[in-house]
């Protein structure tokens, strides 16, 4: 164990802390006016990821890809048997419970998705139309159990997959064009038979949030309202009265960063988008032993650089609302435990650089 400590890139893992901890702060802050202690909860889901990410150091990167397919199976299954069994928390069967600890399985499905496509991309060299179906199988699988929940947020989130594999490997063209001409008719489809009118009513009112400030459009105009009212320095911490009266909705998961503006001000978000950068730009810049190494870390990264993206734009009103969590800050202990799972799967990778494995 002494040797993975050795080679540990220790100063990203601080940062991961930092930014897990930063969660935890903000968290509390809110807990004050929510009926439970999220704070405690994440804090204890903060040790268990912990745990979880040195016990999958010491896995062999060579067993993580080959058991990948079949850790996808398994999470498939329990998807399925989640439809019938889940809980349902907030209109949606997205938890497991098992005793007082409740599960969110779809957020560990992204680690097998990662590895399988890393497996794909690192034996072809170019997308062509039989390997755009296996990716399409991966993806459409997970995709329509997670959105028949339902759960759109993170059924969305996992298209950053495909995205990123078109930017790793060139791509027929005839494929691009026949994936638009889909997208263009399964969004006509899924507008007048599958979205449900709360559904129709976010994405409406995020283009005129003022015209349904009192339904739909209020989460936007209450996040703007208090990232504004920060100014640059902050209202100061434990003392933002969005969150603290109870405004701003679901303020310890979807606008977290709101709460960040309102307390800190610029300074304290420039801080937090700091931390990320550095996380992001020191798990793309490395080199791996084996392609399928390569494209796991850009993909998994990728991953959570799309999340952090789109729940910021969210809290600015640059996307409409679809329950995305921020990445390590958010409450949410299945989130934090399977991005800790992945990071510790990109941690081995770079250990393995060191090490003859």
């Amino acid at each position: 164990m002494n040797d993975y400590l050795k080679y540990l890139d220790k100063f990203t893992f601080i940062v991961i802390i930092i930014i897990s901890l930063s969660g935890i702060l903000l968290i509390y802050s809110v807990s004050q006016s929510l009926e439970q202690s999220y704070y405690l909860k994440q804090l204890l889901w903060l040790s268990i990821s912990l745990i979880a990410f040195f016990i999958v150091l010491r896995i062999k990167t060579e067993f993580v890809f080959r058991s990948s397919l079949a850790l996808f199976v398994i999470l498939g299954i329990i998807l399925s048997i989640q439809l019938i069994a889940g809980q349902i928390v907030s209109g949606t069967k997205s938890w497991l419970k098992f005793g007082f600890v409740g599960v969110q399985v779809s957020e560990f499905i992204k680690i097998p998705i990662a590895l399988c496509i890393a497996n794909i991309l690192s034996k072809i060299r170019i997308i062509d139309w039989f390997t755009f179906c296996k990716l399409m199988f991966l993806l459409g699988i997970p995709f329509l159990l997670i959105a028949v929940q339902p759960d759109l947020g993170t059924a969305f989130i996992l298209t950053s997959f495909i995205i990123i594999s078109i930017l790793l490997k060139r791509i027929k063209l005839s494929i691009i064009f026949v994936s638009i001409m889909f997208v263009i008719i399964g969004s006509f489809l899924s507008w007048n038979y599958i979205l449900k009118p709360y559904q129709k009513n976010r994405i409406i009112s995020f283009f005129n949030p003022e015209k349904y400030s009192q339904s739909s459009g209020y989460q936007i105009i209450q996040s703007k309202i208090a990232i504004g009212s920060g100014g640059l320095n902050g209202k100061g911490y434990l003392k933002g009265s969005q969150s603290k009266y109870k405004f701003l909705p679901t303020r310890h998961t979807d606008f977290v960063v709101s709460v960040l503006g309102e307390e800190f001000g610029f300074i304290g978000v420039s801080f937090l988008f700091l931390l990320f950068f550095i996380l992001f730009y020191r798990q793309f810049n490395f080199k791996s032993k084996t392609d399928r190494e390569f494209y796991f870390v850009y993909l998994f990264n990728f991953f959570i650089l799309f999340q952090f993206l789109i729940n910021v734009s969210m809290s600015i009103g640059l996307f409409p609302i679809l329950g995305i969590p921020l990445p390590f800050v958010s409450y949410g202990g299945s989130s934090l435990l399977s991005f800790f799972i992945g990071e510790a799967i990109i941690f081995k990778i770079k250990i393995n650089n060191y090490l003859e494995i």
